[in-house]
């Protein structure tokens, strides 16, 4: 007898396997380590469309930069940072790039099967190893500019495997992206 997992388990299992992923998942950061962070309060975007798309697979989604704008402006937030809409105003200035290319590697690829349901990938059975896998490696690059000064301070980069284009999972990795990035900001210059 086949049982499939109904829509209701997958919903917690994806958000499980999310926050393991965003535990082990690292942001690669450099800054001005003399630079006195401690005195921003207050941010904003370095224009009205502060994403950079680098070099590409495919045209990003016209969805793509509010949904980054807003999970960035969250994260700070909630980190004790204003937002506020001058760039006169700010302390500092946010920009963003995003961008992907093919990669190919070993590794064990999802498939879908008619046991378990599928849903895009997730809840799948997967082959077996030493399979040949495809997929786009992604990459979010954020970059914090001095509005005195009007340079890059600092700048946090996070890559991700993109696998399916559901957009609940594209947006828990932006949330886990910015979050992973904006891990240790502002940094410890003592």
């Amino acid at each position: 007898m086949r049982r499939s997992i109904p829509i209701t388990t997958i919903a917690p299992m994806l958000a499980l396997l999310i926050s393991s992923c965003a535990a082990t998942s690292t942001a690669r950061i450099d800054y001005e380590e003399d630079w006195q962070f401690n005195n921003y309060q207050s941010f904003t975007w370095v224009s009205e469309n502060p994403m950079k798309v680098a070099k590409t697979i495919a045209e990003p989604k016209k969805s793509l930069q509010p949904r980054i704008m807003a999970a960035i402006r969250a994260n700070l937030e909630s980190a004790g940072y204003n937002y506020v809409d001058e760039t006169g105003a700010a302390d500092f200035l946010l920009s963003f790039t995003v961008g992907s290319r093919d990669k190919s590697g070993a590794g064990v690829a999802p498939s879908e099967s008619s046991e378990t349901g599928g849903r895009g990938g997730w809840a799948t059975a997967y082959n077996g190893g030493g399979t040949n896998i495809d997929y786009a490696q992604g990459m979010l690059a954020i970059e914090v500019i001095d509005a005195v000064e009007q340079r890059p301070v600092w700048r946090g980069m996070h890559g991700m495997n993109i696998l399916d284009a559901d957009e609940a999972y594209v947006n828990a990795l932006i949330d886990t992206a910015v979050a992973t990035i904006f891990d240790d900001f502002p940094p410890d210059t003592r």
